[in-house]
């Protein structure tokens, strides 16, 4: 099954269009899948969905156990860079029972694909549960993946010692993207110490390897993150300027839900009339059809 990479997860987890499992004998489904992973390396997931769709559609034709779970994991992988959440739920509870259908199980990329997707949506509870089974599993990337969701899980309800453990385990990273989380955890961390002005350079070297790897969901959320220590730190300018560069990112995804509140912020933040004006820009481009 894939090696799971997380992009978009914050997790939208980048996929390429190349599969161990792909049999070479099945033309159309092996380009359908190239066209996809092609569509979502130029950040156009709902073109990778519907490529996607063709190739779990060959994948059930010819009734691969291992296509099938490939091409459903990469499906939800691409639901969640396009913010479907509740879709990408969908695609995995699906996946699941054709896999079991035909005698195959889960595997831990699939199953932190839906604790991404339940974190999105709120359901924090189920979401830690599931990346906690990720995390004690054999899939060493996978689990690191999950350590660091099980840090944000943390950082949001306020378990200090969850979030250590989290940063912890994290310490045997060492990919750039690896970094990237457990340098935005202890950003998180410092917010909680008081320590503001290490936690914003934490946190804008987080967004940097973040903007490296492609990752751009995760580069707008650590900048938020070191908006919020700059703005706790009573540094208001480079606060609003840090809300409205990870504003105007989330806008640029399509995802309203983040891109609005960042916005704001940086509106309250700034006596900068360019400011304003350029947030007032972005969330009008919200409101409009894409």
């Amino acid at each position: 099954m894939r090696v799971l990479v997380l992009v978009a997860v914050f997790l939208v987890f980048a996929c390429s269009g190349s599969h161990r499992t792909v049999t070479p004998d099945d033309a159309m489904m092996r380009q359908n899948a190239h066209a996809a992973g092609l569509a979502l390396t130029l950040d156009r997931p709902n073109e990778a969905i519907a490529q996607y769709k063709l190739a779990l559609e060959r994948a059930q034709a010819r009734d691969d156990a291992s296509a099938i779970g490939d091409y459903g994991y990469d499906m939800a992988v691409a639901q969640l860079a396009a913010n479907q959440s509740e879709k990408a739920l969908v695609t995995v509870r699906t996946t699941r029972s054709e896999l079991a259908r035909r005698g195959a199980s889960s595997f831990a990329a699939l199953d932190l694909a839906e604790a991404t997707a339940r974190y999105r949506i709120g359901d924090k509870a189920t979401s830690d549960r599931l990346a906690h089974q990720v995390e004690a599993g054999d899939d060493q990337e996978a689990a690191l993946r999950a350590s660091f969701l099980r840090g944000l899980i943390a950082d949001d309800v306020g378990d200090t010692a969850e979030l250590n453990r989290a940063i912890a385990q994290l310490s045997s990273g060492a990919s750039p993207e690896q970094q990237a989380d457990r340098d935005e955890l202890l950003a998180r961390r410092d917010i909680r110490k008081g320590a503001f002005a290490s936690a914003t350079e934490l946190a804008e070297h987080a967004a940097d390897l973040r903007r490296d790897a492609l990752d751009y969901r995760g580069m707008a959320r650590a900048l938020a993150v070191a908006a919020d220590a700059a703005a706790r730190g009573r540094r208001a300018q480079l606060a609003a300027n840090l809300y409205m560069r990870a504003g105007q990112s989330a806008a640029a995804q399509g995802d309203a839900t983040t891109a609005r509140p960042w916005l704001q912020h940086a509106m309250e933040l700034s006596d900068d009339t360019t400011v304003h004006q350029a947030a007032r820009s972005a969330i009008a481009a919200l409101q409009s059809p894409r």
